[in-house]
C-alpha cells in the first residue's frame, strides 16, 4: 500500500490518519421509458456527491509528528477546532490522498472517548457536496411595460371616456324624468321647436 503524501485535512485542520474512507455518487433514473431519438441525459439528474471517512486524532502522533505536532490538548483542540467549523454551517475543503473536495457541508460527525484508545480519538464524519450554479441577469425592452401600440397607459384614456358616458347618462336620465317631460311626452308635444322654448309649450298645455 502506498504511504499517503499529505494527512487529511478538513479546511485547513489536520487529522494524524484516515482508518477508511468513501466517495458515493447517486443519480435520479426515470422509470417511465424514454423515446428513441430523445435525450437521455436530460432525464438523468445527478445528486450531491457524499463523502465518508473515520479520521484518527492522537496527542501522540508517529507518522506526522514534525507537521500536526504532539503536545497533551492536541485532540482536546482539534475536537473544538471541527465544532467550530460544524456550527458556522459554511462549506468547507476536504483535502485527501485521493483529491480535494471543495464547497463540502459537515452532515454528520462524532467525537467518543474510550479506554481503549487513551488519549486518541477515531472521528466518523460524513460531508455532502454544495452544488453551486451560476444566475444571469438580462435587461427587459422597455416595450414590455408599456400598453398599445403607442405605450400610453389605455386605463387612463378609457376611465375618462368612461366619465363622460357616465355624465351624460345621468343628463339624460334627469331631463327625461322630469314632470314637464313627460306630461309634454303624453300630449305630443315633446321634440316640437317653439320660439318660445319651454314657455310656448306650457302655454300651449294650458291654452295660454
Amino acid at each position: 500500500m502506498a504511504r499517503a503524501k499529505q494527512p487529511v485535512s478538513i479546511d485547513g485542520i489536520e487529522f494524524d490518519a484516515v482508518m477508511d474512507e468513501s466517495a458515493t455518487y447517486d443519480a435520479d433514473v426515470p422509470n417511465y421509458p424514454v423515446e428513441t431519438g430523445f435525450s437521455v441525459s436530460d432525464t438523468i439528474i445527478l445528486r450531491s456527491l457524499t463523502l465518508s471517512m473515520t479520521l484518527y486524532l492522537t496527542n501522540t502522533p508517529v507518522t506526522w509528528r514534525n507537521r500536526t505536532g504532539a503536545y497533551p490538548s492536541k485532540v482536546q483542540d482539534v475536537a473544538k477546532k471541527l465544532k467550530d467549523l460544524y456550527f458556522k454551517k459554511t462549506p468547507v475543503t476536504v483535502s485527501t490522498n485521493d483529491g480535494t473536495f471543495s464547497n463540502m457541508a459537515i452532515t454528520s460527525f462524532e467525537l467518543a472517548k474510550n479506554q481503549e484508545n487513551g488519549s486518541s480519538m477515531e472521528i466518523p464524519i460524513s460531508f455532502q457536496e454544495i452544488r453551486v450554479t451560476e444566475s444571469k441577469t438580462t435587461t427587459i425592452p422597455e416595450s414590455y411595460g408599456k400598453s398599445g401600440t403607442t405605450g400610453t397607459n389605455a386605463g387612463t384614456a378609457n376611465i375618462a371616456t368612461n366619465n363622460a358616458a357616465q355624465e351624460q347618462t345621468q343628463s339624460d336620465t334627469g331631463s327625461k324624468g322630469s314632470i314637464l317631460y313627460n306630461l309634454g311626452s303624453s300630449l305630443g308635444l315633446v321634440g316640437e321647436k317653439k320660439s318660445g322654448g319651454i314657455v310656448d309649450m306650457i302655454d300651449g298645455l294650458f291654452g295660454g
